[in-house]
């Protein structure tokens, strides 16, 4: 007798958008940003590529669902953040750096695919520019420093992840000297405050 095909069969919809992004993310995480395609991603959820194309338009489109998904985490936990405007950037920056660390190449796939950057990428920026303009920076300086600050980060989240750095807490330390640049310490409120920050 033969035995029974295991897995669902292939161009039957019965795919949730959920199980998609998280499959995509643990591809990139697997695999990086070139073992992501809309192929691939069928193949591990042994549907059809078509069946894919029911919850997400394209490649791009997909990025942008897993982007909002890992970096919808870092705006929740900006929300619940409280304290100076050096310390509420301090939280938002490194709670960000510790989501580039966890998945790497979901970074380095939107930095390949413009069309990727995501509505929550988009917030995060926003806030930092927020920030910055509530620490009374005149435009020019904000616009300076909001990519400062962004590429700082950047660089040394992936480095961490790829290994170049031994310890993200080094990033920790220099975020505090360039925010002694942008901010000086004698304009923040006690360091007790950064007891109520969630990183």
């Amino acid at each position: 007798m033969a035995k029974p095909k295991l897995g669902r069969p292939k161009g039957k919809v019965l795919l949730q958008k959920e199980e998609i992004i998280k499959t995509a993310l643990q591809i990139l995480d697997q695999d990086g940003p070139k073992g992501l395609s809309m192929r691939s991603l069928a193949e591990r959820l042994k549907v059809t590529p078509m069946a894919l194309y029911h919850h997400v338009s394209d490649r791009s489109a997909l990025l942008r669902e897993v982007s909002d998904r890992v970096y919808g985490e870092v705006s929740k936990k900006y929300e619940k953040s409280s304290g100076s405007v050096r310390e509420k950037l301090e939280s938002l920056l490194i709670s960000y750096h510790r989501a580039v660390i966890k998945h790497p190449h979901l970074s380095l796939s939107i930095f390949e695919t413009p069309d990727a950057f995501s509505d929550e990428a988009k917030r995060i920026t926003q806030c930092i520019m927020d920030l910055l303009m509530e620490a009374k920076l005149s435009a020019a300086k904000r616009t300076n420093w909001l990519n400062i600050l962004v590429d700082f980060t950047h660089g040394s989240s992936i480095a961490t992840a790829m290994g170049v750095e031994k310890q993200s807490a080094q990033y920790a330390k220099e975020l505090k000297l360039l925010l002694d640049c942008v901010i000086p310490s004698t304009n923040q409120s006690s360091s007790s405050h950064s007891t109520n920050f969630v990183y």
